[in-house]
């Protein structure tokens, strides 16, 4: 469902697009809190970029150097973005002549066959004190250990690579990189990852028109809120990691 983006949900597609846009701010929000202030020298790459609606805000919001990479340009074939730089290319492959002061990954690290060789490559991409901001699903959270099979986490055979705290101290070798912070929720709504779990087990068509079911999407939004309203407290189902490079 989500790489079919908002017209999967046909009448009620503005909500949806609205929502994306309150994702978007709070990653860009995120993500500030690791820039120097008043420096339009900055450059950021956000790897498995998709539609780079992100990149597009955070550009508009700091008017810095915005390069976005994916192994498809689906995402931005319909509409041009003029200020930022999109390839068309796999981590593995990509080659830049600058480094980055900071690195994103959305949901990018789970779907990746070689995290290790990611990650040096990112390191080669990273300035040193730059940052990787890394946002994962986290498995060892309630919601996956109440959805089982269902738990959109697990994902198969999309998602590859799952990580705790611990599988970052061992991916991130403490001769390169430290890890700064760890969190147990994201900028991604952990209720969008429970959501996607309840219709999993319903055997929803993922292909089909959702519209219809948009008004019970609302409706479970409003009644789960009190629970997800603790995701800060109580591991939900999805990660966020800061990582410095040495």
């Amino acid at each position: 469902l989500p790489y079919r983006g908002s017209s999967a949900w046909g009448k009620y597609s503005p909500f949806v697009v609205n929502s994306q846009k309150k994702l978007d701010l709070r990653r860009v929000n995120f993500v500030k809190k690791y820039l120097k202030k008043n420096d339009n020298h900055l450059n950021v790459l956000d790897v498995g970029c998709g539609n780079p609606s992100f990149l597009e805000l955070l550009q508009q919001n700091l008017e810095i150097n915005c390069t976005g990479i994916d192994f498809s340009d689906s995402g931005w074939k319909v509409k041009n973005f003029p200020n930022l730089t999109l390839k068309k290319v796999a981590i593995e492959d990509f080659v830049s002549a600058k480094q980055f002061d900071v690195i994103t990954l959305w949901h990018y690290l789970e779907h990746d066959y070689n995290p290790d060789q990611t990650i040096e490559k990112l390191y080669n991409c990273l300035k040193q004190g730059g940052k990787l901001i890394i946002e994962v699903p986290d498995y060892k959270s309630i919601t996956a250990k109440t959805q089982k099979s269902n738990w959109q986490g697990w994902h198969s055979p999309r998602h590859i690579s799952l990580a705790t705290k611990k599988s970052f101290d061992l991916l991130f070798q403490k001769d390169k990189w430290e890890i700064k912070k760890h969190l147990r929720y994201g900028t991604l709504d952990a209720f969008t990852l429970w959501w996607l779990g309840r219709m999993q087990k319903k055997e929803v068509d993922w292909s089909g028109n959702m519209a219809a079911n948009f008004w019970m999407l609302v409706l479970l939004k409003v009644v789960t809120a009190p629970i997800f309203a603790f995701e800060k407290l109580f591991p939900m189902g999805i990660q966020i990691v800061v990582i410095e490079k040495k």
